[in-house]
């Protein structure tokens, strides 16, 4: 788009916004946020905030950097979580991510071993990455830890576009592990649950485009065992009843969207 209609678009946009938002939302939240997630998403223009729901406002604390890494964003984090004191902390990885297909372009051109174990990369080992600056490969060479871990379980998959989706799940894992070192305190106090998930919007995991797929609780990713502690976290709501109608559309909706792909 040209500089032109790109500068007219913020403008707009923004009068729109002011249009239709409530006043009292700001006044209510001047000298204090009191956020229920802390979202540590990619940077990918393609995932927005939004995909949790309309209305984020004071619910969700927003860090994003190319691949979703902790490391990068610590200190932040750590604000959210100990300061803000958000109750879930949800890592959100996404399928086709360019930061995971840098990785994995590291990973196969630096060993030839990797290489005999992923052999349908073929649309990832045609981009050229010589360009790419310093300091961006400073912040992305990291994700080649979970990557190397990942691609010597890709020979059941064979199909690229579902081989990249598990390596995001995969690099998610890896994330939640840190945050583990970091906040498992707060974790085995009940005070944190760490959530982690893949946004599909290529049809990696089913036809249904645009799902959140809850990958990991704490840790935990046996299929099983990862559904049962997502089905243990509904009934902590207050008054739950198994016969109620919102009860079994949330467990359907476990039994679809909180899965993984194995291998």
């Amino acid at each position: 788009m040209e500089i032109g209609n790109i500068f007219r678009h913020l403008l707009l946009h923004n009068e729109a916004f002011v249009k239709s938002a409530d006043a009292t939302n700001f006044f209510a939240y001047a000298t204090q946020q009191t956020p229920y997630i802390t979202l540590l998403t990619c940077a990918d223009s393609c995932v927005q905030g939004d995909i949790l729901g309309k209305d984020i406002f004071n619910k969700t604390f927003i860090i994003r950097n190319a691949g979703n890494q902790v490391a990068v964003n610590k200190g932040t984090i750590e604000y959210s979580i100990s300061v803000l004191n958000t109750p879930v902390m949800m890592v959100l990885g996404h399928t086709d991510c360019g930061a995971v297909k840098f990785a994995t372009h590291a990973c196969l051109t630096q060993s030839k071993e990797i290489v005999s174990l992923a052999k349908s990369f073929d649309n990832v080992m045609k981009t050229d990455y010589s360009t790419v600056s310093r300091d961006v490969k400073t912040e992305m060479l990291p994700l080649t830890i979970p990557i190397e871990r990942g691609i010597p379980h890709l020979r059941k998959i064979q199909n690229e576009m579902k081989e990249l989706a598990y390596l995001s799940q995969i690099n998610v894992d890896y994330q939640i592990e840190k945050a583990l070192k970091f906040y498992g305190d707060r974790v085995n106090n009940g005070k944190l649950t760490i959530i982690g998930g893949v946004y599909d919007f290529v049809g990696a995991y089913s036809e249904q485009l645009g799902r959140v797929l809850v990958t990991n609780i704490n840790g935990v990713i046996n299929p099983i065992d990862l559904q049962d502690k997502a089905k243990a976290i509904v009934k902590r709501i207050p008054n739950y009843d198994e016969a109620n109608e919102g009860y079994k559309v949330v467990c359907h909706l476990i039994e679809e969207k909180v899965t993984r792909i194995t291998v």
